[in-house]
């Protein structure tokens, strides 16, 4: 007996639509309204339909090489009181860029959000926030380093929301405090690798020879990311027996002058080379009277431009807020508004880059 194979064509004249409202209504496009969207999905569970991988797959590269006319809205959340700062500052424009070059790719638009606290009730402001995103026919959002955390303590049930960086830190409602910060994950996040950027870092200098290799970092990013850079090189020093047993400098200030834990640090166990992440540290090493790289080598873990001379890791801050919007698009493409039980993180890894701050290997 032949089994006749179900089509789009078929799905469509039994829901009475077009085929092209079948095809985005199986794909969760968010342009066709949920009550449609499920009608079509279970008349096509009913007809025992199943897409050809295939044709899918070819189906995505097209639409990725020829976007189509802009069909729908993600949002950037911005709770800032900079508006520009998103294009003003080099290591968070990445993230924008990125997320907005995806969301092209795709043929979608992302529109920045930007969010002020009216005098009222948070609850009355995020009422207002989810009518406004609603009323556009957004679904979906992405949350880049927020300010305020009670905007990653809300429920979010109306929206898919990505998250950019370590959000999680943030205690939510009714968890109550857990010892070193440690707190259950709520969201799908998008995140540099920053352990394995640390890990990358650490054997690049000891390739070029290096060996009392220190690491200098700010207690407020270490907080932020969850110790992972710190941890990368703990990992790796951990694994070097010749390391001269040089602890880990964490800083809480950079900008109010040279600190004297610092200094005291430098001529204690005297690094051949320092991994940080603040340019001044630079600054710090020559007015002790040291020469970079002569005398010691500098290596950036994130290299954006304005230390663009430097060695070091760029943390691919594009493909971190691509990242985010693909998290996004598969949820929506699944159906799976609100947090989910069990978020998704990608972490992405940087790249090593070679500048004037370290030596290069001897003839």
């Amino acid at each position: 007996m032949k089994v006749q194979k179900v089509s789009l064509e078929n799905i469509a004249k039994l829901a009475g639509v077009h085929k092209a409202t079948v095809s985005r209504s199986l794909r969760n496009h968010p342009t066709i309204p949920k009550e449609t969207r499920d009608r079509i999905q279970q008349i096509a569970k009913e007809l025992g339909y199943r897409p050809n991988p295939l044709v899918s797959m070819f189906q995505s590269q097209a639409r990725a090489s020829r976007p189509e006319r802009m069909q729908a809205t993600l949002a950037w959340f911005n709770d800032y009181p900079d508006e520009a700062c998103w294009r003003d500052f080099p290591w968070l424009r990445g993230y924008l860029d990125g997320a907005r070059t995806r969301c092209e790719e795709m043929g979608y638009r992302l529109q920045q959000i930007n969010v002020t606290r009216s005098g009222k009730s948070f609850e009355q402001d995020m009422g207002h926030l989810v009518s406004q995103l609603t009323g556009q026919g957004i679904y979906g959002m992405v949350l880049p380093l927020v300010l305020d955390g009670q905007f990653l303590q809300y429920r979010w049930d109306n929206c898919v929301i990505a998250l950019i960086g370590g959000g999680h830190r943030h205690l939510p409602t009714g968890v109550e405090e857990l010892p070193n910060r440690f707190y259950p994950q709520r969201f799908p996040s998008a995140d540099r690798d920053l352990f394995y950027n640390a890990r990358l870092a650490y054997q690049n200098l000891l390739r070029l020879g290096y060996h009392k290799i220190g690491f200098v970092y700010s207690t407020y990013l270490d907080d932020e990311a969850d110790g992972r850079a710190r941890s990368g090189y703990l990992v790796e020093r951990s694994a070097q027996p010749d390391h001269g047993g040089i602890p880990v400098l964490m800083l809480n200030r950079f900008k109010e002058g040279r600190p004297v834990e610092f200094d005291a640090w430098f001529h204690q166990y005297s690094p051949d080379a320092i991994l940080c992440v603040n340019p001044i540290v630079r600054s710090w090493v020559e007015d002790l009277g040291f020469s970079v790289p002569g005398d010691v080598g500098l290596a950036n873990l994130n290299i954006v431009e304005d230390v663009n001379e430097w060695s070091g890791i760029s943390e691919n801050h594009e493909a971190v807020g691509a990242a985010a919007v693909d998290l996004i698009l598969s949820a929506l493409s699944r159906n799976e508004i609100g947090l989910p039980p069990q978020p998704r993180k990608i972490l992405v890894p940087g790249k090593w880059l070679t500048g004037t701050t370290l030596k290069g290997l001897p003839e």
